[in-house]
């Protein structure tokens, strides 16, 4: 089982991204040099379609980015909800908010939470305000804890 410490679910910007920004620059300065070509060359044809097939290209990888911008505006609110909530378990449980650890990035009723090796369930109400933490167990497997 995957469980997740304050530190993962605060540090979320990935590799990926930068991947995608990296792919957008570079979008963006073979568009400037194959328009500028083309103005420079205007009766080859050849540059000019460069120039769409970037410009296209483009606004490809802007829409894929902004799709992208608005799911980790979500996963950002979703996971600020459950620092918070480890943050008042530490509080309750009177330890360090690095040693209070969940199954998920997203708070959920059932989820589990692992405090100082010792394992619980969480029961929520139903708008969210009070929990309740009820001893677990697992049967086989480890527990490998991401900080």
């Amino acid at each position: 089982m995957d469980v997740y410490g304050i530190n993962y679910l605060q540090g979320s910007v990935g590799v990926a991204d930068y991947i995608k920004y990296g792919l957008v620059f570079f979008a963006i300065v073979m568009l400037i040099f194959a328009f500028s070509t083309y103005l420079r060359h205007r009766l080859e044809t050849k540059y000019r379609d460069l120039s769409i097939i970037m410009l296209l290209f483009l606004l490809f990888m802007l829409g894929v980015q902004y799709e992208e911008y608005t799911q980790a505006q979500t996963n950002s609110t979703q996971s600020s909800q459950v620092v918070s909530f480890v943050k008042q378990v530490a509080k309750d449980q009177g330890v360090d908010p690095t040693e209070v650890y969940v199954n998920g990035t997203r708070m959920a009723d059932q989820m589990i939470v692992v405090v100082n090796d010792q394992i619980y369930r969480v029961s929520l109400s139903g708008d969210g305000t009070n929990y309740l933490l009820q001893d677990a167990y697992v049967f086989s497997g480890t527990i490998n804890k991401h900080d």
